[in-house]
């Protein structure tokens, strides 16, 4: 029998998973963020190399004993940027049997497996990325919090904490956020968030965690936290069909796939979301995944070893 290792490595978090050849999960394992883009390139390692060791001893064996390793990291799409991870992991794994790619793909494997279609991924940040039947790939989104990643779980934050400021000056409408972050986070006066926006140890997963508040003002029937979900919902939707055009299968029934923390929100992102994607793309079939992000990585690590690569990606 062999093993296989699969890595996913996001802005918060790191998943390991060693399976069998026949992806029978053997052991798990836990770790915080590893897009080094985020949290450095030595707690990246740090964190790829301690969800991988908890799911070996939950396995109950060596990393000598894995066959082959497959890396989906958050951040790693740039060349630049995949040799530094490479390179930082080659220590961990001295037989070089292991592949450095970026986590979107083995979402799309995880999500509609080797076939055609489109995983849209709304946690921290957002992207989407697809393959058609020539297994021609494209993406769409992911351009990080500055300059992009609409319909994230910062972006969707980043908006409900621009409108209790705005409803603070007068600017808006007043919404139950205001007094949502004063009963949950203990900051009543708004005039104190840009202490916490804008401080040095800020990150963007810190923010992030704020769109749960926009969710529950949601679900309580707050408009201007309903109108943000239906905006991140539309510009998740835009990203899944600009990748289905730039795979030329608009016209083809395809399964679209959602993954990440965002779609917590449920049906007030998935609705506006899936109108967009259905009102051009008549065959496309909204839906969860088949599997998780990790086991998509798991599963490419099978596929590596059966049919190695002439070079590492």
């Amino acid at each position: 029998m062999s093993y296989f290792l699969g890595v996913d490595g996001g802005a918060s978090k790191t998943a390991a998973l060693v399976t069998d050849e026949n992806g029978t999960p053997l052991g798990t394992g836990l770790a915080g963020g590893s897009n080094h883009l985020r949290v450095g390139i030595e707690a990246a390692t740090r964190n790829i190399e301690r969800a991988v060791n908890i799911a070996l001893v939950d396995a109950g064996m060596p990393i000598r004993e894995v066959e082959y390793a497959y890396c989906g990291i958050a951040g790693s799409d740039h060349p630049d940027h995949h040799e530094r991870v490479v390179e930082a992991l080659r220590v961990f794994f001295p037989r070089g049997n292991f592949i450095v790619d970026t986590d979107a793909r083995i979402a799309l494997t995880g999500a509609v497996g080797f076939g055609s279609g489109v995983v849209i991924i709304a946690g921290t940040g957002s992207v989407a990325f697809g393959r058609n039947l020539e297994s021609a790939e494209a993406r769409a989104g992911g351009w990080g919090p500055i300059i992009g990643d609409e319909g994230s779980g910062y972006a969707i934050a980043r908006d409900g904490l621009s409108a209790i400021v705005r409803a603070y000056d007068g600017r808006n409408p007043k919404t139950i956020m205001t007094d949502m972050l004063c009963r949950d986070y203990g900051m009543c006066d708004p005039a104190d968030l840009p202490r916490f926006v804008y401080a040095a140890t800020t990150r963007t997963d810190d923010i992030a965690r704020y769109g749960k508040l926009v969710i529950e003002a949601a679900n309580g029937g707050d408009e201007v936290a309903l109108q943000i979900l239906e905006r991140a919902g539309r510009e998740l939707g835009q990203c899944v069909l600009a990748c289905a055009r730039r795979l030329s299968i608009l016209n083809e029934p395809f399964p679209v796939a959602y993954v990440g923390g965002a779609f917590h929100a449920g049906d007030l992102l998935l609705d506006p979301m899936t109108r967009v994607i259905t009102a051009d793309a008549r065959g496309a079939k909204v839906g969860p995944p088949l599997h998780t992000p990790v086991e998509g990585a798991a599963m490419m690590a099978v596929k590596a070893a059966s049919v190695p690569r002439a070079a590492r990606r």
